[in-house]
C-alpha cells in the first residue's frame, strides 16, 4: 500500500480532513466554555452536530453517485475552509453562539457529501484483494488524527493561542486535504448517468429499495442501527459514571477515550488479517458482544484500570468491526450504488447518536448511572444474539465490484 501513489494521497488527505474536523470540534467547544453556554448550550452544539446526517444523507449520496468523487471532496474541503475564514469574521462582529452552532451544522452537512464519495472512490483506486488493508490504514488514520488533533488543540489552547489562530490552522487543514485529493487521478464518476436523466428522488428510492430486496444489507444495517443507538452516544454513559460514580469531573473523559481510540486503531490494524481468516459475520458481531461485557464491568464498578482495559479490548473489537462492514460493503455492492448505499451508513452511524442520547438522558434520569449500565449490558447481548440468528453467513460475493470495474473499463 505504501507503493501506491493514488491511496498515499488519499490516505493523507483524509488524514488531514479528519484532523481540521476534530481541531474544529474541540475549539468551537472551547469557544462555547467562554461564552458560558451551560449544559443546555452544549446539547444544542452536539444536536447542530448531528441532525444534517437525517436531514442530508440520502440526498448526498445520490447527488455525489453522478459526480466525479475526488472533486466532491475537494469542493467540500475548499467550503469548509470558505466557511471558518467567513465565521472568523462573523466572530470579529457577533459573540453570540448561534453562530457556532450555525457553523457546526454548516460543516457536517458538508461532510454528508464528503464521506461516501470517500467511500465509493477507495474502491475504484484499489485492487478488492487489498481492499481491507486499504480500510485499515484509513481507520487508523482516523483514529490518531483524532488523537493528534485533540492534543495538540489542548495544547495550543493550553499556551493562550487565540481562536482565530486556531481557526486559520483548522482552515490550513481542509486546505491541504484539498491539494491532496486532486493529486488522485484520473477523476472516478461512480453513476455515470447522463444530466438529463438524473433524478435525486428516484435514486434515493432506488438505493432504498437495493438495500431492503438485498438479504445480507438490510439485515447487517438493521442489526447495526439498534446496536449503534448505544454505541454513538456511550459517552453520555462514560461522563455520568465519571461524575456520579468516580466522583470525578467530564474533563477526565480523556480517560477512558484515550483507550477506546486506541483500541479502535489496534483492531484497525488487526482487522485486514482477519479478514481474511474468519467468517465475516463474526467479524461484524463480536463489536457488540465484547461491549455489552465491558459495560458490563461498569456496573459492576470494578477498578478503574480493569475498566481502561476493558475500553481498549472493546475499542479493538469496534475496529474490526467497522473495517470489515466497509470492505464487505465496498466488496459485495453494486458499483452504481456505492456512494448512495454508504450515505445510508453515514445517516446511521452519524444519527444514531440523536435517538441514543434521548435514551441515555431518560435512563440516566430515571434508573442511575449504575442501573443504565447493566441495561446497556443487556441490550447489547441482545442484539448480539438476533445478529446471530437473521445475519446470513455473508461469504458469498456478489458481482457488484466486478460491475464497477467493467463500467470503469468501458
Amino acid at each position: 500500500m505504501i507503493k501506491d501513489k493514488k491511496f498515499i494521497l488519499l490516505f493523507f488527505s483524509r488524514f488531514f480532513s479528519v484532523f481540521g474536523d476534530a481541531f474544529l470540534f474541540i475549539t468551537l467547544l472551547n469557544l462555547l466554555e467562554q461564552l458560558k453556554v451551560g449544559s443546555f448550550g452544549l446539547s444544542i452544539f452536539f444536536i447542530s452536530a448531528t441532525l444534517p446526517a437525517f436531514l442530508f444523507s440520502l440526498f448526498a449520496g445520490a447527488y455525489v453517485e453522478n459526480r466525479e468523487l475526488q472533486k466532491v471532496m475537494a469542493i467540500s474541503d475548499l467550503i469548509r475552509s470558505s466557511l471558518i475564514i467567513l465565521f472568523m469574521i462573523a466572530v470579529f462582529y457577533f459573540s453570540n453562539p448561534f453562530i457556532v452552532y450555525l457553523l457546526i451544522f454548516l460543516i457536517a452537512t458538508n461532510n454528508m457529501f464528503y464521506l461516501p464519495a470517500n467511500s465509493a472512490l477507495l474502491p475504484n483506486i484499489v485492487n478488492q484483494e487489498k481492499l481491507s488493508n486499504a480500510n485499515g490504514y484509513l481507520q487508523m488514520a482516523m483514529m490518531f488524527a483524532k488523537l493528534g488533533s485533540y492534543g495538540t488543540v489542548a495544547w495550543l489552547i493550553k499556551l493562550n493561542i487565540n481562536v482565530s489562530t486556531l481557526l486559520l490552522i483548522t482552515a490550513s487543514f481542509y486546505l491541504l486535504s484539498m491539494i491532496l485529493i486532486l493529486n488522485v487521478k484520473p477523476y472516478v464518476k461512480s453513476f455515470g448517468k447522463k444530466e438529463n436523466e438524473f433524478n435525486i428522488l428516484l435514486d434515493i428510492k432506488e438505493a432504498i429499495l437495493y438495500i431492503r430486496n438485498h438479504p445480507s444489507f438490510s439485515r447487517i444495517f438493521l442489526i447495526f442501527g439498534f446496536a449503534w443507538i448505544v454505541g454513538s452516544s456511550i459517552d453520555m454513559f462514560l461522563i455520568s459514571y465519571l461524575i456520579d460514580v468516580l466522583n470525578m469531573g467530564s474533563e477526565d473523559l480523556y480517560l477512558f477515550t484515550t483507550f477506546s481510540l486506541i483500541g479502535i486503531a489496534m483492531g484497525s490494524f488487526i482487522a485486514p488479517i482477519l479478514y481474511k481468516k474468519i467468517k465475516k459475520k463474526t467479524g461484524m458481531i463480536i463489536s457488540s458482544l465484547v461491549f455489552s461485557f465491558v459495560i458490563l464491568l461498569y456496573a459492576l464498578k470494578l477498578p478503574i484500570l480493569l475498566l481502561s482495559i476493558g475500553l481498549l479490548i472493546g475499542g479493538i473489537s469496534q475496529g474490526v468491526f467497522l473495517i470489515f462492514i466497509n470492505t464487505y460493503l465496498q466488496s459485495n455492492a453494486n458499483g452504481q450504488m456505492l456512494a448512495r448505499i454508504f450515505s445510508f451508513y453515514n445517516l446511521l452511524l452519524t444519527g444514531a447518536s440523536l435517538p441514543g442520547y434521548a435514551l441515555f438522558g431518560y435512563l440516566l434520569a430515571k434508573i442511575g448511572t449504575i442501573n443504565t449500565g447493566y441495561f446497556i449490558s443487556v441490550y447489547l447481548f441482545l442484539i448480539s444474539i438476533l445478529g446471530i440468528l437473521i445475519i446470513p453467513t455473508l461469504e458469498e460475493e456478489s458481482p457488484g465490484r466486478e460491475i464497477a470495474l467493467e463500467r470503469d473499463e468501458r
